[in-house]
């Protein structure tokens, strides 16, 4: 069982590992179009991900993570050639150059979900009210519906010029199936502690 320093650093690394997948277009298309699905939906997806979220459970967040990641429409470099099998994935001790382990402290740091949906609310002040409902509607979901509204929810924020915390929405996502009010709050209490009282509807 992977302790929580080894879960975090997995998840910086299968972070990493998507975003090399997606600078090859057909296979960033492929992971794409598993946005909101089940993996038992999306058999084109698992030649890519099976591996890397080999020994760490929540297939679900890890396929949803990747469909979102996909989302970001890197450049893609167009001077390699399409791989005939999927790059080789980051052992789950050693993550690959330029990801470093995150330790607690700092982890603790990072933008969870709510925190990022309240950067866009004080970024784009008119938009503060749909944030809020969106924070608000998303603590009431079920895991399915969840996954389901995700990828529309990250398509807004990209639009916007907002940048998501891949790791952390992916440990988030691991821990709804377990304690989904704790998560929920979590999120709630980023957004409310973030955004000015003027902006919101109390």
């Amino acid at each position: 069982m992977p302790s929580r320093d080894e879960r975090r650093c997995h998840y910086d690394a299968f972070v990493a590992h998507v975003r090399t997948l997606c600078r090859t277009p057909r296979i960033r298309s492929r992971l794409e179009n598993g946005r909101g699905q089940p993996p038992t939906e999306c058999p084109r997806m698992d030649a890519y991900l099976v591996k890397p979220c080999q020994g760490f459970g929540a297939r679900r967040a890890h396929y949803t993570i990747a469909s979102l990641i996909a989302l970001e429409r890197p450049v893609p470099d167009w001077t390699e050639t399409t791989p005939s099998t999927p790059p080789a994935p980051p052992a789950a001790d050693d993550p690959p150059e330029g990801v470093e382990p995150s330790p607690p402290d700092n982890w603790a740091l990072r933008s969870n979900l709510g925190r990022t949906l309240a950067d866009a609310a004080r970024a784009h002040p008119r938009t503060a009210a749909g944030w809020q409902r969106e924070v608000e509607v998303m603590g009431v979901l079920s895991a399915d519906l969840l996954h389901t509204r995700l990828p529309h929810t990250i398509q807004r924020l990209l639009h916007l010029g907002r940048e998501c915390d891949f790791a952390v929405l992916l440990e988030d996502l691991a821990q709804w199936d377990f304690d989904p009010l704790d998560v929920a709050g979590r999120w709630r209490h980023s957004f409310y502690l973030t955004v000015p009282d003027t902006l919101l509807e109390l």
